[in-house]
C-alpha cells in the first residue's frame, strides 16, 4: 500500500475570494508557516512528499524551494499563480521552478483542480497531472463518471485524488478539517482496500495558528479545526498510516516519471 502525499503550495489568497483585504506579504507568512511545519513534521518521521508550488510563491520564497529539494521532497507545478483572476502559464511555472531548484519537473496540479489541456500540458513537458477529484462536489467538481485509478490521455498520466470506496466521499482537504478522524480513517482505509493506494492533498496555511484570525474571513467549519489542532490530528492520520505498513513516495517515483 502506498501513500502520496501532495501539498498545494501558494500564496494564501481565500480571504481575497471572500472579499477580504490580505496584503501579498501575509499570503506568504501564512503560507510559509504552515509549510514549516510540515517540512519539520516530515523531517522527523522520514517521509516523502510531492509539493505542488506556484511559481509566485517561489519565486519569493527561494529558500524554501532549496529546503524542499534538499529534504528529497519532489517540486511539481501548481501553474503560475493561484488568484482566480490570473491567467494560466504551465509553460512559465516549470521553467522558474527548475531554473531555482536545479531539478526537472514532470509533475502538475492545476489552482482548486481546475480543467488542464492534456495536450498542452504534455506539450510543455509535464509527464502527469494529478488535478481531478473523481466525485461530485456542487459547484465545485462533476467527476463521478471520471477513472478513480490512474489513467492515460495521450502520453500524459491522469492522477487522480483519493476518494472512499463504493461511495466517492472525498479524503481531500476539507474532510480532515471536518470529519472526526475515525471517520476520516473508516473512509482512508476503504481506499487503500480498493485502490492499493492513497493520493491525499492539503494546503501548508491550513496549519497555520493565524487561521483562525477572524479578518480572513475563513468558515467556521475550516477554522476551528486549523493550525496546532489539526496539526496534531495530521501527525496522528500519518502515525496510523505508518502503522499500517503503509509506503510514503514522491508522486513522480509512485508513476515510474522518475528523470
Amino acid at each position: 500500500m502506498t501513500v502520496t502525499l501532495g501539498f498545494d503550495v501558494e500564496e494564501f489568497d481565500f480571504p481575497l475570494e471572500r472579499g477580504r483585504e490580505i496584503d501579498f506579504d501575509t499570503q506568504l507568512a501564512v503560507s510559509s508557516e504552515g509549510l514549516d511545519f510540515l517540512l519539520d513534521l516530515l523531517d522527523r518521521l522520514q517521509l516523502r512528499a510531492t509539493f505542488y508550488t506556484t511559481a509566485n510563491f517561489a519565486a519569493h520564497r527561494p529558500q524554501t524551494i532549496r529546503r524542499i529539494v534538499a529534504a528529497g521532497h519532489e517540486l511539481a507545478s501548481h501553474d503560475y499563480y493561484h488568484a482566480q483572476t490570473a491567467g494560466s502559464d504551465p509553460v512559465g511555472s516549470k521553467r522558474l521552478l527548475e531554473e531555482l531548484s536545479g531539478r526537472t519537473v514532470v509533475g502538475y496540479r492545476a489552482p482548486r483542480l481546475a480543467v488542464a489541456p492534456s495536450d498542452a500540458l504534455e506539450a510543455a513537458g509535464y509527464r502527469y497531472n494529478s488535478s481531478i477529484n473523481p466525485t461530485w462536489i456542487p459547484g465545485r467538481y462533476n467527476n463521478l463518471l471520471r477513472p478513480r485509478g490512474v489513467s492515460l490521455e495521450g502520453g500524459l498520466k491522469i492522477y487522480p485524488t483519493s476518494v472512499a470506496w463504493p461511495l466517492r466521499v472525498p479524503l481531500f482537504w476539507i474532510a480532515l478539517h471536518v470529519f472526526p478522524l475515525p471517520l476520516y480513517r473508516f473512509f482512508a482505509a476503504s481506499a487503500l482496500r480498493r485502490d492499493g493506494h492513497l493520493n491525499l492533498y492539503f494546503h501548508p496555511w491550513e496549519f497555520s495558528e493565524r487561521l483562525a484570525d477572524p479578518s480572513f474571513g475563513v468558515p467556521g467549519y475550516l477554522a476551528r479545526c486549523s493550525g496546532q489542532r489539526l496539526q496534531r490530528k495530521f501527525e496522528r492520520l500519518l502515525g496510523w498510516l505508518v502503522a499500517r505498513g503503509c509506503r510514503f513516495t514522491t508522486t513522480r517515483e509512485y508513476l515510474g516519471c522518475d528523470e
